[in-house]
């Protein structure tokens, strides 16, 4: 038997999609793109909204999708058991701190972000949402990700960005400055750096280990008019540091090994892909040059 199409249904789906795509957009623009009455959509929204699927940036007022979305698909790929071990975690930090954090794991030569608190947080600054990927130097997340990986996945990264970087005729970074940042993530045990656009928002952030095995990073994101630098460092440092160590704790536990197996093989997967691949990403280096890395 051939059922009818639920229009309903296919319509909630278009529009979930669009909103995969463009990571967030306003109710007008998702009627322009999907072909639809804003009537319409405003209905879909509201029920979207019900179901836990989407919610309204508070300052952008873009309706993006939650992480309830990334839970419909399962699966290792998403990183749902690592997710669901660091969200409560997560949700502590920022209610402690008032500024949203965000988890990443590295993947295609950049840090894909997993987790958000963006919109739980008071103070939500919209950078980092679920799904959006940053290239590696260009956020405090991949900042602490190159400082603690294994030295021969960091041997490789670098080299691509050479290669990319000589691929667009021009050196793209120092070394210099790319081992000032490597040293000082060691030596704080975080990284620290100004978000895109710049000028608006900075970001600390610190890597996640199990079991000896660098899996992800994850940050708390600030405005500067709210707070300066060396104000975000003395007061965010500290939280972080400790709600990292609390999420490690909780995946190293025999009770939580199973969790997380499936992510820490997925991030060894990512690791020696990176290594072993002579390939670069071309979403790696954005606009970056020598005056933005030589900054840091």
């Amino acid at each position: 038997m051939k059922y009818k199409r639920i229009r309903s249904l296919a319509r909630g789906i278009e529009v979930i999609r669009y909103l995969n795509r463009v990571k967030g957009a306003h109710p007008v623009d998702i009627g322009k793109e999907v072909g639809l009455p804003r009537p319409t959509v405003h209905r879909i929204l509201q029920a979207l909204k019900e179901l836990d699927l989407v919610y309204q940036g508070a300052s952008s007022r873009e309706f993006r999708l939650t992480p309830g979305v990334r839970n419909l698909t399962g699966g290792a790929r998403n990183f749902h058991n690592l997710r669901a071990a660091a969200k409560p975690i997560m949700h502590d930090l920022t209610t402690e701190v008032i500024w949203p954090s965000g988890l990443a794991v590295f993947h295609d030569d950049a840090m894909l972000i997993v987790e958000s608190t963006d919109h739980l947080s008071p103070m939500p600054t919209e950078v980092g949402m679920i799904g959006q990927s940053f290239p590696l130097l260009l956020c405090s997340l991949g900042q602490a990700y190159i400082s603690h990986c294994p030295e021969t996945q960091r041997d490789g990264i670098i080299a691509r960005l050479h290669k990319d970087a000589a691929g667009n005729d021009g050196p793209a970074f120092s070394l210099d400055a790319l081992n000032r940042m490597i040293e000082a993530g060691n030596r704080n045990g975080y990284s620290i750096f100004g978000e895109m656009p710049p000028g608006r928002c900075m970001s600390i952030a610190v890597p996640l280990h199990v079991d000896g095995v660098l899996i992800a990073a994850m940050n708390i994101v600030w405005e500067v008019a709210d707070l300066t630098f060396e104000q975000g460092q003395k007061q965010l440092s500290g939280p972080l540091l400790r709600a990292r160590d609390r999420i490690e704790s909780k995946l190293s536990q025999s009770a939580c090994a199973s969790l997380a197996s499936r992510d820490v093989d997925a991030a060894r997967s990512y690791a020696t892909m990176s290594t072993q691949s002579g390939w670069a990403s071309p979403s790696l280096l954005p606009r970056l040059n020598v005056q933005e890395v030589s900054a840091i």
